[in-house]
Formats: C-alpha cells, sequence, structure tokens
C-alpha cells in the first residue's frame, strides 16, 4: 500500500509542476522568416524565436502578467535561434506576449505597432 502510494504522488508530481495559463501573443516579425515557439512550463514562459534570414536580427519580447511587466532583448544570427524566459513573480492567470523583430537595431518602442505586420493568436 505504501509503494502504491508513492507511486501515485510520484505521477502527480509533473501535473502539479507545470503551470498552465493561456498565453494571448502578438507577433509583428516585420515580415521576416522567423520561425516562434512559446511553451509555459514550471510558471514560466519561453519565446524561442529562429532566424531564417541571411543577415542578424533583433528581438524584442514584451511578457505582461498583470500589473508586472519585463522586456527582453536579444540578437540572433543567420540560421541561428535564441529563447527569451520569463518567470513572474506572482500567480498567473493570463500571459499576453507580443514579439518584435527587426532587421535594424532601434528600440522596438520607437515605433508603433502601425509600422509591423503583427499577428494575434492565443494559446491555451
Amino acid at each position: 500500500m505504501k509503494n502504491l502510494c508513492l507511486s501515485l504522488l510520484i505521477l502527480l508530481i509533473p501535473a502539479i509542476a507545470i503551470a498552465n495559463y493561456p498565453v494571448t501573443i502578438t507577433t509583428c516579425l516585420d515580415n521576416m522568416s522567423v520561425a516562434l515557439d512559446i511553451r509555459v512550463m514550471n510558471n514560466q514562459t519561453f519565446v524561442r524565436l529562429e532566424n531564417y534570414e541571411s543577415t542578424e536580427i533583433y528581438c524584442e519580447t514584451k511578457f505582461k502578467a498583470g500589473s508586472d511587466r519585463r522586456t527582453r532583448k536579444t540578437t540572433i544570427q543567420s540560421d541561428k535561434d535564441g529563447v527569451m524566459i520569463y518567470s513572474p513573480r506572482r500567480t498567473v492567470t493570463r500571459m499576453y506576449v507580443t514579439v518584435y523583430c527587426s532587421d535594424e537595431k532601434e528600440s522596438m518602442a520607437d515605433k508603433t505597432l502601425l509600422e509591423y505586420s503583427c499577428w494575434k493568436s492565443t494559446k491555451d
């Protein structure tokens, strides 16, 4: 009986450790060949970008969960990938992620969303 309870507890650990919440994603990739993958695991949001352009690109990812906001920036070389991670300090019920990529190194805050071709989707 003791082994059965221990086995059940071990089976439940992955379900407890993974915090799933819906993520609303806005991607503004400036018509570039960039692959995007977003994962939520252990109350962390991972954004992986893969650059298929012939030159390096500059990406900025904004994470928003309630009043908690963070921005991550990275430069991704041609045929390489980059990962940006956000670990909120509070319990999250919904995450909003906006990814901007450009071939020019500039602050994405200086541009408006109208200057990008953006797509919005939700991942549950």
